[in-house]
């Protein structure tokens, strides 16, 4: 005999639904691996190599992209070139809101290879669509001279004013803490207690994106300014930062990020070179 009709729908019913259910688990599960691959690519800590190094301040290998929706993110950019047969990038120089974090909706991206750069630029991407918006991708400008940048692509840093100590240092990243700095900065010498000064906003606390770093001793800020000046030579959080000499002297009221006055808790601050670079100091 056979089974009732309402059984027999029953049992169909369920395994359909048991199908169901297992296609969205590994749906779920095939999201999950493509946003941790996704994390692994944009945190990737491997330094780079002296090709690469090269490469990331060529402008044969960087286009310059606007017209990014404001709610994308570095991943969404990443993978919207790598749909689109450009899937070798090197580096994504997006900036960002201080205040909410978000994209600003334009930046830089450097490719490994000048073809995969020539293809970016082609119609097969440029003008393609990514979130609603139509991405515009040109070609990007060499630095002007006078900037670190600039300097590794034939331009020179100054020259050392007489015993100055301290660097002028931007372009760094907003979330960048003060001991994130000092460590790429102690590679160059001996730094004061103290040293490193982030300018910040007086109300929120919060980066403004550039710093002073005061060194021990001339040799130190010497350092940092000529290594600032090679390819991908200082960076902090793998951003590169501008770095040059700094000549004025430091506000006496200085507060450090927890709003304690700097010269409290590391003396006067009144030596050459220990603070801004005329006009707005921190």
């Amino acid at each position: 005999m056979g089974e009732p009709a309402g059984e027999s729908s029953d049992a169909v019913k369920a395994e359909e639904d048991g199908e169901a259910k297992e296609g969205k688990k590994r749906k779920r599960k095939r999201k999950r691996k493509q946003k941790a691959g996704a994390e692994d690519a944009n945190n990737d800590d491997t330094p780079p190599t002296d090709s690469d190094a090269a490469k990331l301040q060529s402008v044969e290998h960087t286009v310059f992209v606007e017209g990014l929706p404001f709610t994308s993110t570095e991943s969404d950019v990443r993978a919207f070139f790598a749909s689109h047969g450009c899937g070798d990038i090197l580096q994504l120089r997006l900036p960002t809101w201080q205040d909410s974090g978000r994209l600003r909706g334009f930046g830089h991206v450097v490719f490994a290879s000048p073809e995969t750069r020539a293809r970016a630029l082609s119609d097969a991407v440029n003008g393609q669509d990514l979130g609603g918006r139509y991405v515009t991708v040109k070609e990007a400008h060499a630095p002007r001279a006078g900037t670190t940048a600039g300097a590794s692509l034939g331009g020179r840093a100054r020259e050392q004013p007489p015993g100055c100590k301290t660097v002028f240092v931007k372009n760094l990243p907003y979330e960048a803490s003060e001991e994130q700095i000092l460590d790429a900065f102690r590679a160059c010498g001996k730094v004061v207690d103290g040293g490193v000064r982030v300018a910040r906003n007086h109300v929120s606390g919060t980066s403004k994106g550039f710093a002073y770093v005061e060194y021990k001793q001339p040799e130190g800020a010497l350092a940092a300014v000529q290594k600032a000046a090679k390819p991908f030579g200082l960076t902090v959080l793998k951003r590169p930062v501008f770095v040059d000499y700094d000549e004025g002297s430091m506000k006496g009221s200085f507060r450090d990020r927890d709003g304690r006055l700097w010269s409290k808790g590391h003396g006067d601050g009144g030596g050459r070179g220990a603070g801004g670079r005329g006009g707005d100091k921190a």
